[in-house]
C-alpha cells in the first residue's frame, strides 16, 4: 500500500513519526516535495521531539499514484500545492485533508475530483520551532475522518488500512461535518483572539473580556454553520488545555510568519457576504491579524 504526505510541518510531523517509528512492511510511505524543500529534507531530515527522521522524500512525478494522500500543508499554501497533488491520484486514490477550516476539501475536489475526497480533521497539540517540531505526547492526538457523500464510502477502508499498525490514532466519525465545523468554530474563537492580544490560552480561563470575545466569535460561526446544515451548540467551545498554550496563529506571529487567517476567516466572510449576514467580530478579527502581519513585515517602521 502506498501512502503520501504533502506537508512536513507541525501537523505532517505526526504522520512522519508514526510511519517511521513503526515502518510497517506492507506500506510504502513518502513525503512529497520539490525544489529547495526537497533538497533540505533530504539533507537535514526533520527533527521531531528530539529525534531526526529521514523519511523517503519524492517528487510527485516520481512517487506516482498512491492509495492514500494526506494533505497537511498550511492553509495559505494549499492553492500553490494542488499541482503537486494531481500526479498522485489514480482511479481509487483517497485524499484526506488535515487543514483547519471547512473549505480545503472543496479546493482539493476542484483539483482532483470530489470522488477522491474524504472529510477529516486532526486534533493535535504541536508546534514548530526553528530547529524542530514538538508534539505534545500528553495530548491524545486523534484524526477523525468520514464520508460526506454516500458514493465515497468505498474510500473509508483505504484510510483504516493505511493507518493500521502505524500507531497513528484515526477514528471513523459518525458525523464528520459536525466535527469539522466544531473544530472550525473552536479555531476561530480560541486561536485568533489570543493572536491579536498576544497572550496564551489563559485569555479564556482568567479574563472575562477574552471569554467575551470567544463567545461572540463562536455565535457568528454558529450562524454560518447553519447555512451548511450543521447545528453547533450555543455554548462556546473552549479547548481544554494548559493556560500556557499558544495556538498556531500566535505561534506564527511570534515567529514573524504569515498566518492562516486568510483561509480561516476568508471562507466565513465570503459566506456572510453572499447571504447578507453581519459578522462584525469575524471581520474585526481578520483585519486586526492582517495589520499585525503588516507590522511584522515592517510596514510601520520609519
Amino acid at each position: 500500500m502506498k501512502i503520501a504526505l504533502l506537508g512536513a510541518g507541525a501537523v505532517g510531523a505526526y504522520f512522519i513519526k508514526g510511519y517511521e517509528d513503526t515502518k510497517p512492511a506492507d506500506k510504502e510511505f513518502a513525503v512529497i516535495a520539490d525544489g529547495e524543500r526537497l533538497d533540505r529534507l533530504n539533507r537535514d531530515g526533520i527533527r521531531i521531539n528530539g529525534k531526526v527522521y529521514h523519511p523517503e522524500i519524492k517528487k510527485p512525478e516520481d512517487a506516482g499514484v498512491q492509495d492514500l494522500v494526506v494533505v497537511a500543508v498550511k492553509g495559505n499554501t494549499l492553492a500553490g500545492s494542488l499541482d503537486m497533488l494531481r500526479p498522485l491520484i489514480g482511479r481509487d486514490t483517497a485524499v484526506i485533508s488535515m487543514l483547519n477550516g471547512a473549505d480545503s476539501e472543496e479546493l482539493i475536489a476542484e483539483a482532483v475530483g470530489i470522488e477522491h475526497v474524504l472529510h477529516s480533521i486532526i486534533m493535535i497539540a504541536s508546534r514548530r520551532t526553528d530547529k524542530e517540531i514538538v508534539i505534545d505526547t500528553s495530548y491524545n492526538t486523534t484524526i477523525f475522518y468520514g464520508s460526506a457523500f454516500p458514493e465515497n464510502d468505498r474510500l473509508l477502508p483505504v484510510v483504516a488500512e493505511a493507518f493500521d499498525g502505524t500507531g497513528i490514532n484515526a477514528v471513523k466519525s459518525d458525523d464528520i461535518m459536525f466535527d469539522i465545523w466544531t473544530k472550525y468554530a473552536k479555531n476561530i474563537c480560541n486561536n485568533l483572539p489570543q493572536a491579536i492580544i498576544g497572550v496564551p490560552a489563559a485569555l479564556y480561563t482568567r479574563s472575562e473580556h477574552g471569554l467575551f470575545l470567544a463567545k461572540k466569535l463562536w455565535a457568528e460561526v454558529r450562524t454560518l454553520a447553519k447555512l451548511r446544515s450543521v447545528n453547533l451548540p450555543e455554548e462556546v467551545g473552549i479547548y481544554a488545555c494548559a493556560d500556557s498554550s499558544r495556538y498556531s496563529t500566535l505561534q506564527d506571529i511570534d515567529a514573524g510568519r504569515r498566518t492562516e487567517v486568510d483561509s480561516l476567516c476568508g471562507y466565513l466572510l465570503k459566506m456572510a457576504q453572499e447571504k447578507g449576514i453581519s459578522v462584525p467580530y469575524i471581520e474585526y478579527t481578520y483585519h486586526a491579524i492582517k495589520a499585525i502581519e503588516e507590522r511584522n513585515e515592517g510596514l510601520f517602521e520609519g
